[in-house]
């Protein structure tokens, strides 16, 4: 759990300091617009709470950890294909999907780490968890901001055409980066359905 936290989270932590540059520096958008923009996010991450235990006790941990991760990095790199031609409603809706994909991978994540834990332990391994889950979303924010930084060097030299590009090929590394968790869940039991304690 502590693993694919760690790995998993990288993607994520890259999403609130990636999207907001995106709609400003490489869409035109105003700063009012790109945070009004983020809505979305928030909404979908809350409705998907209410249905993350009924998930999880009907598919299980390995299945909706896996198949979640896979989503996660499929949605995120396809917001290289995000353009100043997207219609508005389409990059609503697709960062809807990945607020809901997104909360989702949270709740899960956090209790299958905590589940096998007794009462003793249970703090201990909060604590860790919370310390983990910090500092995979700092790595993720340097990890997305060092790939912006090369490719947008590389903006400069005329290998990458535009602002726009050197994001698309960002996301399209982040995506492929969060996928890699997927193979860390994957040695979960097949067969836990058990859903941790709030």
């Amino acid at each position: 759990g502590i693993m694919g936290n760690l790995f998993a989270r990288l993607g994520s932590g890259a999403l609130p300091f990636l999207v907001p540059l995106l709609l400003q520096v490489a869409l035109g958008y105003s700063p009012s617009q790109a945070g009004m923009s983020m809505l979305p996010l928030a909404a979908a991450g809350m409705f998907a709470k209410t249905v993350a235990r009924w998930l999880i006790e009907r598919l299980g941990y390995r299945t909706i950890l896996t198949g979640n991760t896979l989503l996660l990095g499929i949605l995120l790199a396809s917001l290289a294909l995000v353009d100043v031609q997207t219609p508005y409603w389409v990059l609503l809706v697709h960062l809807g999907l990945l607020g809901a994909v997104n909360s989702l991978q949270f709740t899960a994540m956090n209790t299958v780490t905590l589940i096998d834990l007794d009462d003793a332990s249970a703090a201990s391994g909060n604590s860790l968890l919370s310390v983990v889950a910090q500092l995979s979303l700092s790595l993720g924010v340097a990890s997305a901001a060092a790939l912006l930084g090369g490719f947008s060097e590389e903006v400069a030299t005329g290998e990458v055409s535009s602002m726009l590009g050197a994001f698309q090929l960002t996301f399209l590394s982040v995506g492929v980066l969060a996928m890699f968790a997927a193979g860390i869940f994957l040695q979960l039991p097949a067969k836990e359905h058990r859903v941790a304690k709030a």
